[in-house]
């Protein structure tokens, strides 16, 4: 069943034993090297982008207490902040571009169950696949989630900085310096192009939507039979 579904996968191709293995140990490998680190990825941003959330949902909290003369250390403080987060982009934001990648490829192979079930010899390989699908997207979709929730922190964080200033007859200089860092909205991105926001991640399921369907037009299957019926290739 293996041999049969490798010649399938390299278009028919007539190949011996021994090449066919070596495909699948390749295969297998590539499998392991790529979405094992990606995945411990996707967890690793997940969590690191809910604590830096949970961290400025604590600042905003503690700011409504703050007096005047204490601004200076809220301000040194919030700096630090923003410079971890520009830290993480300069490390991590390629990563992110990877992992929308990633999970590009695993939405395609999920339609493909769908779409074309003729393609997988049984039910189990259909699940699995299936499987893949469902873990990897929600993966994803909590490292979009989470850096979304990060942005919409510091978005809070602004409003209620900037309500409780605007009560006071006069604000010092920290006060002023801090209203100006908050007017720079704080995110992270997609390797430095695109900020994650809810409307990053609508369009971005949208996009990967559309394009695995395009591809899935484009592409023949007329010349492949059922391979589940098949026993010689």
């Amino acid at each position: 069943m293996v041999d049969i579904r490798m010649k399938i996968m390299v278009f028919k191709l007539s190949l011996s034993d021994p090449v066919l293995w070596l495909l699948v140990l390749i295969f297998c490998l590539s499998q392991m090297s790529i979405m094992l680190p990606m995945n411990t990825f996707l967890a690793y941003y997940t969590i690191l982008c809910r604590q830096l959330q949970l961290c400025i949902r604590q600042f905003t909290n503690n700011i409504t207490v703050v007096p005047d003369s204490d601004y200076g250390k809220v301000l040194r403080d919030y700096i630090s902040i923003r410079t971890f987060v520009s830290k993480i982009e300069d490390e991590l934001s390629v990563f992110v571009f990877t992992a929308s990648l990633s999970n590009a490829c695993s939405m395609y192979f999920g339609m493909t169950v769908i779409l074309h079930p003729e393609e997988f010899m049984s039910t189990i390989q259909s699940l699995s696949v299936g499987c893949l699908f469902i873990a990897c997207s929600l993966a994803y979709l909590g490292l979009a989630l989470s850096g979304c929730f990060l942005h919409e922190a510091a978005s809070d964080l602004w409003l209620k900085a900037n309500e409780i200033l605007s009560r006071k007859p006069e604000v010092n200089s920290f006060q002023q310096r801090f209203l100006s860092i908050l007017e720079k909205n704080l995110h992270v991105t997609v390797w430095k192009i695109l900020p994650i926001t809810r409307s990053f991640i609508l369009a971005t399921m949208g996009t990967v939507f559309t394009y695995c369907l395009l591809l899935d037009n484009i592409r023949t299957l007329k010349g492949i039979a059922d391979i589940r019926n098949v026993s010689n290739v």
